[in-house]
């Protein structure tokens, strides 16, 4: 059923899900607040939450499209590199979930320091 994955264990297949559950959330969440967010927003917080660095409303895309790319790379990289090696496969699928969580977390920093 889930063979597009690419992933043979069942850990895996929950993580490679979860991965693009989280994914999928994102660029929700991205487009959902680029439409209530006001012109210019904070994109980049000090060691004491205050703001430092500012832009333009559709750098909001900045936090999806990366989570995209990084995605993107660890897909095929785990289908050749780790096709066989079910322990390499789920640390990579792991790796990257924690990335795109980290993600999630920082645009959720951003947009709701600005409410």
């Amino acid at each position: 059923m889930l063979k597009w994955l690419g992933v043979e264990s069942r850990l895996g297949k929950i993580l490679a899900l979860s991965t693009l559950a989280a994914l999928a959330f994102l660029w929700f969440f991205s487009v959902w607040r680029w439409r209530l967010s006001p012109d210019f927003i904070p994109l980049h917080y000090t060691v004491y939450f205050g703001f430092d660095r500012f832009g333009p409303k559709f750098d909001i895309f900045l936090f999806a499209t990366l989570g995209t790319v990084i995605l993107g790379l660890n897909w095929p990289i785990g289908r050749i590199l780790f096709r066989h090696n079910t322990l390499w496969h789920g640390l990579l699928w792991s790796a990257t979930l924690v990335l795109e969580l980290t993600l999630l977390l920082s645009l959720m920093l951003v947009v709701f320091k600005t409410l």
